[in-house]
């Protein structure tokens, strides 16, 4: 009987120890081969970004743009941008150079419009219609110029001093009625921001917001007459009832911020999600660094995603949640913070972006761009180079 209970806990440490060199060797001869995965791939030039919006792919980059969805390539557009800067809402996109004097303006049917402007061009943003708000530095003032979805000059704020303040963000509301500016205003050596709201319809200036010892660099509307706000000092949110009602503005959400912004992605439609960084002070409300947060459009708490020892550089985020960027790991979470998906890479890749799905995503690499499903785990080598399917481009 001890000789059996000898052969038995022999044959079971033999076992295990198979069993440990087969997970650590995955590339022996006797173990079955990773389930490959067939993808459709794109080429793209080396210096070219990426967009996606449902089913539609937004290539661009100095030379051009082109949009494709599924196998037809519905715009090419030629163009040259020294340093091109680029902004998004749903399946509007704008595209021009840093301090340049052209904005172009295109949606998932084509060319929108295009703005040719006199003085250089700051900034601009543009809305879930394709409205676009543009801030022009001249000689020895501002302006900001408000164009429909036609490209037509609906309303400028001209003339703006050094006095009044700098105008660095501006948004414009979904319903297109009204516009919002953060000014940044230097006295001796405090600075402050003054958050203010026009009406685009009468140019009336109707209500704002002022934050002291604060830079006020990002503001954004939401689908509901709430604006995110982002300031070095904390998060908070505005809600603009429109010009139109009795109580037009109120500040109804804030977060002071007890940690480093490493990353901040808005989610059309959803909200905002946030990567927070270092704790700034010891503080018991202060997050662990590398905490992802989903918020919604008022500023509630939607979702958290943290997992001890990341270390997050870069958020891709659309309304299915965010890809979070860890070296060569990236790791999709939905916008309750829950795990869907993590792909590890063999090589340096510029983005992951979610495609069509939670469940389907864009690789995009120096020169191509891969469209995967993903179930839970998406390895390299799984990706078989042998079955790709090449996305033929009809226009």
């Amino acid at each position: 009987m001890k000789k059996l209970k000898l052969i038995i806990v022999v044959t079971i440490f033999i076992a295990i120890i198979t069993a440990i060199a087969v997970y650590l060797n995955p590339d022996k001869d006797n173990v079955k081969q990773l389930e490959k995965k067939d993808f459709k791939s794109i080429e793209i030039s080396s210096g070219e970004q990426v967009y996606t919006y449902n089913n539609y792919i937004y290539i661009y980059g100095k030379v051009g743009i082109k949009i494709i969805k599924g196998e037809k390539t519905l715009l090419q557009d030629s163009f040259s941008l020294e340093d091109p800067y680029v902004v998004t809402s749903y399946n509007r996109i704008a595209i021009g150079d840093k301090n340049g004097k052209v904005v172009r303006v295109y949606s998932n049917e084509g060319h929108m419009y295009t703005v040719n402007t006199v003085d250089s061009i700051l900034g601009f943003t543009i809305n879930r219609d394709g409205f676009l708000s543009v801030i022009l530095k001249g000689e020895s003032n501002y302006q900001i110029d408000v164009y429909n979805n036609s490209g037509d000059n609906i309303y400028s704020i001209k003339n703006i001093s050094f006095n009044e303040g700098v105008p660095v963000s501006v948004s414009i509301s979904e319903d297109n009625e009204v516009l919002s500016v953060s000014y940044i205003k230097t006295i001796g050596a405090t600075i402050d921001s003054n958050i203010v709201f026009y009406s685009i319809q009468d140019g009336q200036t109707f209500g704002g917001v002022v934050k002291q010892n604060q830079i006020v660099g990002i503001i954004k509307f939401m689908d509901n007459y709430n604006i995110v706000c982002i300031s070095d000092e904390e998060i908070f949110v505005i809600k603009c009832n429109s010009a139109k009602t009795a109580e037009q503005v109120k500040e109804i959400y804030r977060k002071p911020l007890n940690n480093i912004l490493k990353d901040v992605a808005f989610l059309d439609g959803i909200g905002y999600v946030v990567c927070y960084g270092q704790p700034i002070t010891k503080n018991e409300n202060a997050l662990e660094e590398n905490t992802v947060v989903f918020y919604n459009q008022s500023g509630g708490e939607i979702g958290k995603y943290y997992k001890k020892g990341k270390n997050i550089t870069n958020i891709s985020a659309n309304n299915f949640g965010a890809v979070l960027q860890e070296s060569r790991l990236f790791t999709a979470v939905d916008k309750s913070g829950k795990k869907i998906w993590e792909y590890q890479a063999t090589q340096d890749i510029k983005d992951v972006i979610f495609y069509d799905s939670s469940n389907k995503a864009l690789i995009v690499t120096n020169d191509q761009i891969k469209i995967v499903k993903i179930d839970k785990v998406l390895l390299d080598k799984q990706i078989d180079e042998n079955h790709t399917e090449k996305e033929t481009e009809e226009t």
